[in-house]
């Protein structure tokens, strides 16, 4: 499947705050956003801010079990996970990936903490007819980052903070602009922090091709007319 551009996707962790719960939530963002990310609940969520920290935690699943409760693919859906849990078991990931109709899975720490597993991972996202997808910062090295246009990307995404839903004062429309050079035609996608139209059109008007919400959307999930009112709020940011 291919992302809408300018788009805006919404990020859940799969089974929270329950699997009906989350059901619920998969369904009503489906129908308003561009694509989803899932997140596979994890004991370690160490690149998250502390609100989706806790929805790791209080997941009613853990791990892939979670992801498995439904299948996906009304809009792109990307998985989201730490590698550091299945470094030996990428092959596990990707098959349940393809199994529940995901179009990627996004490992935030591959490149930061396990760069020796990154052809692998690479591969074995071909194998299954899936495409890689890669996370990167302000701090990551632009040589890096040129190098992974190579490997046509389902998108590169930039964190825009250094946890989500925390904000620090950084220049972040330099670093959109900065990144958008060096990823060519890829799918730029940019997230953290992003919970008004303001910021939303901010961000794209950087640089970016999409936008993903979070940690804004916890307080709204056991809530359907909240969230969707929510998502239709911040796509009036977008062109």
């Amino acid at each position: 499947m291919v992302i809408r551009k300018p788009g805006l996707g919404a990020y859940v962790t799969a089974t929270y705050p329950s699997k009906e719960s989350f059901l619920n939530a998969v369904k009503c963002l489906s129908n308003v956003s561009d694509f989803l990310e899932i997140g596979i609940p994890t004991q370690n969520p160490k690149y998250d801010g502390p609100v989706i920290r806790k929805t790791h935690f209080a997941s009613e699943l853990k791990g892939l079990e979670a992801i498995k409760v439904t299948k996906y693919g009304e809009v792109p859906t990307i998985l989201m996970g730490y590698v550091e849990d299945y470094v030996n078991d990428l092959e596990l990931v990707a098959k349940t990936a393809s199994e529940v109709g995901a179009s990627s899975v996004l490992f935030p720490d591959l490149l930061f903490e396990h760069l020796e597993a990154f052809e692998r991972y690479v591969s074995i996202m071909r194998d299954y007819s899936l495409r890689p997808s890669f996370f990167v910062s302000s701090n990551t090295p632009y040589r890096l980052i040129s190098m992974l246009v190579k490997y046509e990307p389902l998108f590169i995404y930039l964190g825009l903070y250094a946890a989500t839903g925390i904000r620090l004062p950084l220049y972040i429309e330099r670093n959109i602009r900065e990144i958008r050079k060096l990823v060519d035609g890829v799918m730029l996608v940019a997230g953290f922090a992003i919970n008004m139209p303001e910021m939303v059109r901010l961000v794209i008007n950087a640089g970016a091709d999409a936008v993903v919400v979070g940690t804004a959307l916890v307080d709204k999930l056991n809530d359907p007319r909240s969230c969707t009112e929510f998502i239709v709020k911040l796509r009036g940011g977008l062109p």
